[in-house]
């Protein structure tokens, strides 16, 4: 066990003086979007040869996460005995993060950006690793703006930088910035992590099978090698199972899913992933399953939710109210750092609970990141509260990029139908159920049959303002 420990060190060490980091759009909870980075104890077999013969994910898993904590209390005593030594410095940096994205220690975080800013403070410049890690940290704690200076402080010719940036103005909804960055990427400089950023541009801007196609491609190049960390091969299968649940193809999606639980076992997202689908196929009891297992790892409110909504359905109303009230303690718990803002908002809009609330969170979401999906969040609960006109400039506003997600769609379309835009409401409704026939538990049904309604007679008109959360 020594030896492989002292192994582990020598890789990450290794990495961190050859090459910086690549980076990797993340997403944390499913309805909330991170950049983290990717400097996985990793890619040595990749650093001197191109010649390294690629395994198939399934025989092989480099479990590095087993050890983190010993190797984080390694490089604890090494910056004990080195307290200026910036290279160990954003080791420890890096082990931190790597933990908070394995475990969900959010004092992890915390430690992570310390140790980031200890060893920017020592070297300030030709440290453009320290810079990423405590961007990610600032990211991790949805200081967007606040991660966006770092990266302009630091060296934007290099490649893993300018993805870096490229992903924060996308959380910030800047999103010409984003392709006026990536349009600078080139092709030689290309990697598993500025793919993830270019497929998330790609999947926001409404070209989601163009998005599919790379991200299959980063995935399998990540599955390519054993020693890429095993919770950084998973996040990619999530993320092509969130892709293909978007585009309705929920085998594949559940495919993706459960691979990425045979890489990291404790991947909380694909447990949110696995609930949301089973709960879109009505598959109830698989859905409350699934749910139980991510929430023993780490009660995210989406998660939570999904759980909520499958006790309903197989009649336990206590167990429901219990699940409710356990939301109720996270969303108490997370305020202050405002992790779970958006969730908790959706949440409460579709539930028809605490609506004023849900506003409040959305238009605060709003103001922190300005992205499509916070345009949404708001679009959605602006409505449920009776407040159309500022519902109609979200749904706006959410739409422009004619983003191919079900689930935005349908909401620019009820919104449309009340407001009296019939053939706005037809497009966005026939586009929502086109896209993906199950999006929603409840929603895919209501889509459909408002356009029965609609498409053959007159019109569908909301007639109250709280139509949508009641309706639930």
């Amino acid at each position: 066990m020594h030896l492989r420990i002292l192994w582990l060190l020598a890789l990450t060490s290794l990495l961190v003086l050859l090459r910086p980091c690549d980076t990797q759009a993340l997403s944390l909870g499913y309805t909330n979007g991170l950049v983290g980075i990717n400097s996985s104890v990793v890619q040595l077999l990749t650093v001197n040869s191109k010649q390294t013969l690629p395994v198939q994910q399934s025989q092989l898993v480099f479990p590095d996460y087993l050890e983190r904590s010993h190797i984080i209390r390694v490089y604890e005593e090494k910056v004990a005995q080195s307290p200026n030594s910036p290279l160990f410095l954003r080791l420890l940096a890096d082990q931190y993060l790597r933990r908070f994205r394995e475990v969900g220690d959010v004092e992890d975080i915390l430690r992570a950006e310390q140790a980031a800013r200890r060893s920017l403070a020592v070297q300030p410049r030709h440290n453009q690793v320290s810079s990423m890690l405590l961007a990610s940290a600032l990211l991790s704690q949805h200081q967007f703006r606040e991660a966006l200076d770092v990266v302009n402080d630091a060296q934007i010719d290099n490649p893993n930088i300018v993805s870096l940036k490229a992903s924060i103005e996308m959380e910030l909804g800047n999103y010409e910035a984003t392709h006026q960055l990536l349009q600078t990427l080139a092709d030689e400089t290309s990697n598993t992590g500025s793919n993830a950023v270019v497929a998330r541009y790609l999947e926001l801007t409404g070209n989601l099978a163009s998005a599919r196609q790379l991200l299959d491609e980063a995935m399998q190049e990540m599955d390519s090698f054993y020693t890429n960390s095993a919770e950084t091969r998973a996040w990619f299968h999530v993320r092509a199972g969130d892709l293909a649940f978007a585009a309705g193809d929920f085998t594949l999606s559940e495919r993706r899913y459960r691979e990425a639980l045979d890489l990291f076992p404790r991947h909380i997202a694909a447990f949110t992933g696995l609930a949301r689908l089973y709960a879109s196929e009505h598959r109830w009891q698989e859905a409350l399953n699934v749910a139980n297992q991510g929430i023993e790892l780490m009660p995210l409110v989406e998660t939570l939710s999904y759980k909520t909504d499958a006790q309903l359905a197989l009649g336990d109303q206590q167990g429901a109210a219990a699940t409710e009230d356990l939301i109720g303690v996270v969303a108490y718990l997370s305020k202050v750092k405002g992790i779970y803002d958006r969730a908790l908002a959706v949440y409460y809009t579709e539930h028809g609970i605490h609506l004023p609330e849900a506003l409040e969170i959305a238009r605060r979401e709003v103001a922190v990141r300005d992205d499509i999906f916070a345009e949404d969040t708001l679009a959605w609960a602006a409505a449920a509260n009776g407040q159309w006109q500022e519902a109609q400039q979200a749904a706006e506003r959410a739409t422009r990029y004619g983003t191919e997600d079900a689930l935005l769609q349908f909401h620019a379309g009820m919104i449309a139908l009340h407001l009296g835009n019939r053939e706005e409401a037809i497009k966005r409704l026939t586009q929502a159920v086109s896209l993906n026939p199950q999006f929603h538990h409840k929603y895919a049904d209501e889509a459909r049959q408002v356009l029965a309604n609609l498409v053959p007679s007159a019109s569908l008109k909301i007639t109250s303002p709280n139509a949508i959360a009641s309706s639930l």
